[in-house]
């Protein structure tokens, strides 16, 4: 039996003893972030157990009484500051740290300080400790100490802060974010362990009556906050979870001082394909692992800074503008930070798409010159020689000269308001549309008198330049030049690919194209109108990466495939951040 109390004796000293070292090791931790306000009251409730807990073991340990008093006396004040420095915590987690000032400071540690100063002079009075009681378990002797009103006094205060931080903690949940709601749990239970087991203890209701198990029990606690605040808390005001943050359209993230992710809203989860509650406590740059290094963890700029960022797998990933923003004061440390995700897919491929459409509108505008430039050089040439053939009175040669002139000034004519037709492209911005709404208007300006066109592209709208409808209409048109006796129908469709890509076609029953020239119709000049209607079309369509090419076979009729690439097609009444 002797052996056995030997064993539990120091079963429960090895307890204490490692129960010391995790509350030392958290004060450490605690303190080396002591520039993030809600670490103070941790690493204070961290180093106050501490010292209870060593305290409390050479207390047990102590061969008399006068020793067993002196250990004592030293964890008393530790014992009363402890569910003081639990209320900070609490305070500043439920951003109550308002009350928290140098002036109320003081009011928080006054009656701890009373308290202490009656324990400390309990010889005079014995309103504290009215007796000692030993009680014995082998070779070790545990002095009980007898319970005076002014422990009850001391016990009734320590119970009220106690129940106070449970209430703002319960409080705290109803303001609070289903997801958000983790951190706050843990709270609650690290505030609840120690009062359960203190209670008991106070009343001698454990398996050793004469053992204070509420150290250990707040060693417990201890490990659940670190956890927590590790974790999830170690930031100077946790951002509530408002309902302006919760609905915005961009991403919100905010993170704490070691950059774990603290708060994120709908918008961000969905942005960054991590659920809402699995990315609560993560780093940031697990959710955005393609921020660069200086944005990331306690590295951040004191201004902040922004980069650009291409979100999501698959064939269509979107660009957005990352804001960062440093939540503490500058020169102060990191607090946390705040990111802003916003999609400028749309802008990025505005801008692209414009600088394009620019480079070909300067093109156009090089080559009218160009070609009006050779025709008034052929058109010079005729002159002369009409010239000559008047000077010798040469009638049918000049008649065949002044037929020539007239074809180049035709010829230039057509260029020049051909040209004024795409003056636009490239000006306005690329924009979403209507495929079928592109086609009817482009119908109603030819003469499809005695030609059935079949439309079948109803449900799917395309990111190009405005003059899209040109394009059509000069599939059609020149569909109606060069169909052949055989031409009498046009049908055109749209169906996806499995790669992703919408494929429009526009085929008729005609000639055909010959397969040598199927590349050269979409060349400058070739044909026997102004040579630019095929050459624009391709011009036009490549501004925002869609394709055109001609693969119908020669004497069964012409088809025009084009390609849509992903991401530049939708729907119709798609958003265009679906």
């Amino acid at each position: 039996m002797t052996a056995l109390v030997a064993l539990l004796s120091f079963f429960f000293v090895a307890a204490y003893l490692v129960s010391g070292t995790i509350t030392l090791y958290f004060t450490i931790a605690g303190w080396r972030h002591r520039n993030i306000p809600i670490s103070l009251p941790f690493t204070l409730l961290m180093g106050c157990l501490t010292i209870w807990i060593y305290g409390y073991i050479f207390e047990i340990l102590s061969p008399d009484l006068d020793t067993s008093l002196f250990f004592n006396n030293i964890e008393i004040p530790c014992t009363l500051v402890v569910p003081v420095a639990f209320l900070l915590l609490v305070l500043y987690f439920t951003r109550r740290e308002r009350y928290v000032t140098p002036i109320t400071l003081p009011l928080f540690f006054a009656p701890p300080a009373v308290l202490c100063l009656v324990e400390f002079t309990n010889p005079l009075h014995y309103l504290y400790y009215p007796d000692f009681t030993p009680v014995r378990y082998g070779d070790v002797v545990i002095w009980v100490h007898g319970h005076g009103p002014l422990f009850w006094l001391a016990i009734t205060f320590t119970y009220l802060v106690s129940i106070t931080s449970l209430i703002l903690i319960v409080s705290h949940l109803s303001a609070t974010g289903p997801h958000h709601r983790r951190p706050i749990l843990l709270l609650l239970l690290a505030a609840e362990i120690p009062l359960a087991c203190n209670i008991l203890s106070t009343l001698h209701i454990t398996p050793v009556p004469a053992l204070d198990f509420t150290p250990m029990a707040f060693m417990i606690s201890g490990i659940i906050l670190a956890f927590g605040l590790f974790r999830y808390l170690f930031t100077s005001i946790p951002v509530a979870y408002t309902r302006v943050i919760a609905t915005m359209q961009d991403g919100v993230i905010v993170t704490n001082g070691l950059s774990r992710v603290i708060d994120i809203n709908a918008a961000a989860g969905q942005i960054t394909g991590v659920p809402v509650k699995d990315a609560i406590g993560r780093e940031i740059g697990e959710i955005l692992p393609m921020l660069p290094d200086n944005l990331r963890g306690t590295s951040l700029p004191d201004k902040g800074g922004r980069t650009e960022c291409r979100i999501g797998s698959g064939r269509q990933p979107r660009c957005f503008d990352v804001l960062a923003m440093p939540l503490g004061d500058e020169g102060v440390g990191s607090e946390g930070a705040l990111f802003v995700l916003r999609d400028i897919t749309d802008r990025k491929q505005a801008e692209l798409a414009l600088a394009e459409a620019n480079r070909k509108l300067s093109l156009l505008s090089g080559i009218t010159r160009h070609d009006i430039r050779n025709k008034l050089t052929g058109l010079k040439a005729y002159l002369l020689l009409s010239e000559e053939a008047a000077e010798e009175n040469d009638t049918r040669a000049a008649a065949e000269y002044l037929a020539r002139e007239q074809e180049i000034a035709d010829t230039i004519g057509r260029q020049i308001e051909f040209t004024k037709i795409y003056e636009d492209m490239g000006v306005m911005s690329p924009v979403w549309q209507d495929v079928d709404i592109c086609i009817r208007v482009a119908m109603a300006d030819l003469p499809l008198t005695g030609i059935t066109l079949e439309n079948v592209t109803a449900g799917y709208e395309v990111y190009a330049d405005p003059l899209l409808e040109k394009v059509f209409y000069n599939l059609i048109d020149n569909a109606l030049r060069y169909g052949g006796e055989t031409f009498s129908a046009i049908t055109v469709g749209a169906s996806p690919a499995p790669d992703g890509t919408l494929i429009l076609t526009l085929e008729d029953n005609g000639a055909g194209i010959a397969a040598e020239e199927k590349e050269l119709i979409f060349g400058r000049g070739f044909g026997k109108n102004t040579g630019l209607g095929l050459f624009l079309s391709r011009e036009i369509l490549s501004i925002t990466g869609i394709t055109i090419l001609e693969n119908g076979e020669a004497g069964h009729g012409a088809r025009f495939t084009i390609r849509v690439p992903a991401g530049a097609w939708r729907r119709s009444g798609a958003r265009s951040d679906d």
